[in-house]
This record gives C-alpha cells, structure tokens and sequence, in this order.
C-alpha cells in the first residue's frame, strides 16, 4: 500500500489514468445508490406508483398527500440537525464550485452519504426540486475524497473532484460529453489536453457502468417528429424563446431568493422549516400534482404536444412551479434547479410555439423543435452555461435538427441573462450573507440556543 500511495501521489499520467477510471467507478456506485434510495423512499411514501404518478398520487387521500411532503421535510431537517454536515446542505452545485475555489478541492467524504439521504428523502417524498445537482456534488464528493485517501495535492485533488462531477453527469443523463463541458464551463476547471482526457475517461466510464448496472441509458427523450430547421422560422423564434427564457430565469432567481429570505426569518427551530415548506408543497401538491418531483420529466415530454394542456394552464404552471422550487429549497430541502429549469424551459417553449401556431407562423408540428429549444435556453440562462446546455439536450434526444435552435436560443438567452444579473443561479447574489446573517440572529432571539449554522445553508439562490 505505501508503495501504491507513493506511485499515485508522484502524478504521473499513468497514476493519474488509474485514479481517473476509479473515480469513473465510485461516480457511477454513488449514482447508482442515490437513485436506488429515491426508487425507495417513493416506494415507502406512496406505495407502488407504477409508470403514471399523477394518477397513483391524486387517488391517495387528501391528507396523506398533505402530510407526505412534510414527513419528508421533518426527517431531512432532523437529520441535519444530528449529522451537522453543512456542506451537504443545498443544491450541490454552489457547494462544488465553492470547494474548488475556496476549500483546494476539498469535499468532506461524510458529504456524499448525507447529501444521498438528504435528497433522497426531499425528492421521493415529493419536493420540487431535481435530482442532478445532488448527483453532481455526490460525484465530486467521491474524487475529493479518492484524493484525500491517497493523500494528492490540491491540483490533483481538484482534477479527481471534476472527474467525479463528470462521472456522475455521464451516468445519470448518459451524456459523457456534456459531463466535460459541464466541469470546464459551469465548475471553471481549467481544460489541458490531459486534465480534459482524464474528466473524459471518467465520464464514459460512469455512463458505461451505470448503463451495465441498471440498463439506464440516462434521461432521454424520444420524439415522434422533429421538423427540419430553417431559419425563417425557427431562427426567428428560437431568438424569441431566448429572449423570453432569459426574464424566465431572472424571475426563477427572484422567487428563490425570496423563499430563501422568508423561510430564513421564520422564527422556529432550523430543523422544522423543510418540515414546514414540505407542507406547503403537499398543499400546493392538493391542486398541481405535477410540483412533485417524480412528475416533472413525463410532464415534459405530455407538453411537446399543444393538445396535452390549455394555454392558461401552462402559464399558471410556470408561476406555480417557480413557487414550489423556492419553498422546497429556501425551507431547506435538498435538490437542484436543474430538473425544474429544463421543466420550466419547456413550458416556454410551449407557450412561445403556441403563439406562433395562434399566429400562423408554424403549424402544430414544430411544437416539439420549440419546447426543446425552450427546455435548454431556460437552464442556459439559469447556469450561465449556453453550451453545457445545448449539448446535453442533444445528447439526451439524439436530434440533429435541433444543434442550430439550441445554440441561437442558449446564447441569446445567457447573453440577456448576464445583461440582467451578473451572476448565475449557482452563484451566490450581493447580499445574500447579511440575509443569512439576519435569519440567524432572529432564530436565535425567537427559540434560544439552536445551531446557527442551519439558518446559514445554502438556499434556493444558489441552486
């Protein structure tokens, strides 16, 4: 064993290869297991749910559906309340990014059981939030602590932190592609032709095991048509779905912030605030089912046809679900904007392809081309990330057609977003720590000695 740490510690490629395929292994166990745990905890909380969740879920009675979120929302507080793991607290991204600017790549391994937990019981019991962001920073928890095991430097621990977060990545969405560009444009790990060929070794080998593990070839979807691109209109309209996008997101952050601020100043004890934003979700959940967590992807792929839901619908959906994001997380649920951006997106795109076919610009069959384009410019401009997200909607529907829309709207759109705000959703906004600060100093006046750290976590504005 001393002679196995002294090879790895000299960093050699060869060491580094080696460190980067176990990486690529403990990405792919870690997105395996936190998968597995959400398949159970939705089976303990509302049974066999079967392929069609809306309508397992609204069978139930009403106050099962009421009490379910906030059952969840209590344990996920108690927990954090005992383990006292602040840094698994969040959406996981922020936390990531945070690590590698500021702690040299250094993830506590306590991190990755807790966040999988965490999320696993905020995500099945049905808060609105996604799955990805916790996946990520269980990925990189897992290279951090490879790294720390072997006792690396911090240039190599904060390599095997990106290939964690890129294994994890290629896994959960099998898009190992975009798993790089994510670390090199969202995570601003600096790309060399070795790094990004290590990040690329652990991406593939986390997409190859969890597809031999489980048969899981990641999040796809598969539509009937896409039509043919031309630039008159869809040029046209994916400029506009950008644009829209782009205000999208800016009220996305708004409403996060403020659930972050509310549920900061609430005056009871850090650990029964996810308890009491899981109700309001299973209030909200009473009338919009589709909140939930497990709702959101069949939605998606529902809203690539007009006929699926009315237009008015759709709008108060968009509101509705931005809300229920900012109650689970600023109550401090565990989850990630991702799945709610893509979902949002997709609203925009349905609703910008409903106009133009109102308008007689398109007819009903470039509804799907202009929902997908939505889809990826929402989280472009959430993320500041315009090719990470076009890339991984290609990947996830395999649509040539599709490349040119993507890249005009998600350019468009993040260049309006950091016109508007400078920093993205993963990013921590001015003024946020005097909130924090704030919500401590009441807690503290209202309920006496409670940890101080619970009101500091990391809220919906940084997921």
């Amino acid at each position: 064993m001393a002679f196995l740490r002294s090879w790895l510690q000299g960093s050699s490629p060869a060491a580094l290869f080696a460190l980067a395929v176990l990486v690529g292994v403990g990405g792919a166990v870690g997105a395996v297991l936190f998968h597995a745990c959400i398949s159970l905890g939705t089976w303990l909380f509302y049974g066999e749910v079967g392929s069609d969740f809306i309508t397992h879920v609204t069978d139930l009675p009403w106050w099962l559906r009421l009490l379910i979120p906030a059952a969840g929302g209590l344990l996920v507080g108690l927990l954090f309340h005992v383990a006292k793991v602040r840094e698994a607290e969040g959406e996981g991204v922020p936390e990531v990014m945070e690590a590698l600017s500021a702690q040299r790549g250094t993830i506590r391994p306590i991190v990755a059981p807790v966040k999988i937990v965490a999320a696993a019981l905020t995500l099945s019991s049905g808060g609105s939030a996604g799955r990805e962001g916790p996946v990520i920073q269980i990925g990189s928890a897992i290279g951090s602590s490879i790294a720390q095991y072997f006792g690396l430097a911090d240039r190599e621990r904060s390599l095997l932190l990106a290939c964690g977060a890129a294994a994890a990545i290629g896994g959960t969405f099998g898009a190992p592609f975009a798993g790089v560009v994510f670390t090199i444009e969202i995570l601003r790990h600096r790309p060399t032709f070795l790094r990004t060929g290590l990040v690329t070794i652990s991406a593939l080998l986390g997409h190859l095991l969890v597809l031999l593990a489980t048969g899981h070839q990641g999040l796809t979807f598969t539509v009937d048509q896409i039509v043919e691109f031309a630039w008159w209109p869809y040029g046209a309209l994916a400029v506009v779905i950008g644009i829209v996008a782009a205000l999208s997101a800016l009220l996305f952050g708004l409403v996060l912030h403020a659930g972050a601020v509310v549920f900061g100043r609430l005056p009871v004890r850090t650990y029964l605030r996810p308890a009491i934003g899981g109700l309001a979700i299973g209030a909200i959940g009473l009338f919009v089912p589709y909140i939930h967590e497990p709702a959101a992807y069949p939605l998606m792929v529902d809203l690539f046809s007009l006929s699926a839901f009315p237009v008015t619908f759709l709008l108060g959906l968009l509101l509705i679900k931005m809300i229920a994001t900012g109650i689970t997380l600023g109550s401090g649920g565990v989850g990630g904007i991702f799945a709610p951006s893509l979902l949002l997106g997709t609203i925009v795109g349905s609703l910008v392809a409903a106009a133009a076919v109102a308008g007689g610009v398109v007819d009903s069959s470039a509804v799907a081309l202009l929902a997908l384009t939505g889809m990826a410019a929402l989280f472009a401009a959430a993320a500041h990330a315009p090719v990470t997200a076009a890339l991984i909607t290609y990947e996830m529907t395999n649509e040539s057609a599709l490349i040119i829309p993507l890249l005009i709207a998600c350019f468009v759109a993040t260049f309006v977003a950091r016109a508007l705000r400078q920093d993205s959703l993963y990013e921590s906004p001015h003024g946020e720590n005097e909130e924090r600060e704030s919500s401590s100093q009441q807690e503290k006046g209202a309920v006496g000695a409670d940890h101080a750290e619970g009101a500091q976590r990391h809220s919906g504005v940084g997921t």
